[in-house]
């Protein structure tokens, strides 16, 4: 194959795995995330003919570029089903290689014409039917739901421990809740904004004059700082707020006053997380 088709196809799978990280936060179907690449290498054949020369090869990469972006930059391999993800990986390459071989390699155009029709008719039919029949072959929505809380609960512990090995100086209040809370944030903030974003936020927000988000803690601040600045400020000011609150509350009640500011997803992630950190040190 051409150096410069090779080039080309590595460059088109940076948006094929965008396209597919954005899919998966609206949560699709299995069947979906499987024929997205597929589609994609059609569409991206009959725009650029010129590299369609075992474009299949565009879904391999995309499956190395996330397994590498999922493991070595933001860390969330715990967070990942592996054996769905390379059940899943596995079909999509199968198919792609299939109409690569059967459809993209034998027309000139790969846009349908009238008598093109039909096998693609088919083809739509066999997915319609396999859609149907697919919780024959799946666990339910119930089990995958259990497998991600226990996914995320291993995800939450090592984490947690990970963090506190840490930054276990920087969080050293004497309120037992606050620590506890402050981890809380801590591990939701890292997993919205991992190490790799909130350094090329860092970066951008130095073209931006105004007040920007840094460190784990995501604190505003008119000038970077680090991690451990970050902690020190939220924890003062968790701690004056903490102060103005009744002495009867519960963890939940302080929980929901201490992040008034924040959505209720933000909120019950918080407080979920924290029952794992009490959970986890109480046993």
């Amino acid at each position: 194959m051409d150096l410069f088709i090779f080039l080309v196809q590595l460059i088109f799978t940076i948006p094929l795995f965008c396209i597919l990280e954005y899919f998966d936060k609206k949560k699709i179907t299995t069947i979906q995330k499987v024929l997205i690449p597929t589609i994609y290498i059609i569409i991206l054949s009959g725009f650029c003919n010129e590299i369609k020369n075992n474009i299949y090869l565009i879904v391999i990469f995309e499956v190395l570029l996330h397994n590498f972006y999922t493991n070595r930059i933001v860390n969330k391999e715990l967070l990942v089903n592996k054996k769905e993800y390379f059940i899943n990986s596995l079909i999509s390459i199968f198919i792609s290689i299939f109409m690569y071989q059967y459809y993209i390699s034998k027309v000139d155009s790969i846009f349908p014409l009238a008598n093109e029709i039909r096998p693609l008719l088919w083809f739509l039919i066999i997915i319609f039917i396999y859609n149907l029949f697919k919780d024959n072959f799946v666990k339910n929505t119930s089990v995958k739901k259990s497998n991600f809380i226990d996914r995320k609960r291993e995800y939450v512990v090592v984490t947690y421990a990970k963090l506190k090995n840490k930054y276990y100086k920087s969080v050293k209040s004497k309120e037992l809740f606050i620590n506890r809370f402050t981890y809380s944030v801590m591990i939701y903030e890292n997993y919205k904004n991992p190490y790799f974003y909130r350094k090329f936020s860092n970066f951008m927000n130095r073209f931006v004059n105004k007040e920007m988000k840094y460190g784990i803690m995501q604190v505003e601040s008119d000038k970077e700082i680090t991690d451990e600045r970050s902690i020190k400020l939220y924890i003062n000011k968790i701690e004056k707020d903490y102060s103005k609150l009744g002495t009867k509350l519960s963890d939940e009640e302080k929980i929901n006053s201490l992040l008034s500011d924040k959505n209720s997803e933000y909120i019950k992630d918080v407080f979920d997380i924290y029952n794992e950190i009490n959970e986890f040190e109480n046993r």
